[in-house]
């Protein structure tokens, strides 16, 4: 399943072997799970006299159930575009494993049917 990814790119421009890279970064994250929805991309070039060489590239990944959000900056975009995946990835690794170890421990506490002891005298009797 694809994900849908909205690219906002500030009036810069940027190769097709960058987008082709983004669209496949996504797949990457979103291979074998259903916990992603979408992604949202913005690259800008920063302003001022101290940035004016700097771009800013800002990953939204639309998880569930939390949004992820990293950004990177870089004085290149692909450099910039990479530490925001590698920021996102982190996150979303973070993410999945609290979500694996909230789902573990509720199946530690509930017990099944068949550990239940057995009913004492009188338990389910109607009065």
């Amino acid at each position: 399943m694809a994900v849908n990814l909205e690219l906002h790119l500030d009036h810069l421009q940027i190769s097709t072997d960058l987008q082709d890279s983004i669209k496949t970064n996504l797949e990457r994250l979103e291979e074998g799970h259903h916990d992603i929805t979408g992604a949202h991309m913005s690259v800008k070039q920063l302003s001022g006299k101290p940035t004016v060489n700097e771009y800013e590239a800002k990953l939204t990944l639309y998880h569930k159930p939390d949004n992820i959000v990293a950004s990177s900056r870089s004085r290149n975009i692909p450099e910039a575009v990479q530490g925001a995946f590698g920021s996102v990835e982190r996150q979303l690794r973070k993410a999945r494993t609290a979500v694996k170890d909230r789902r573990r421990r509720a199946r530690k506490v509930i017990p099944s049917v068949s550990e239940l002891p057995p009913p004492g005298p009188g338990e389910f009797d109607e009065e």
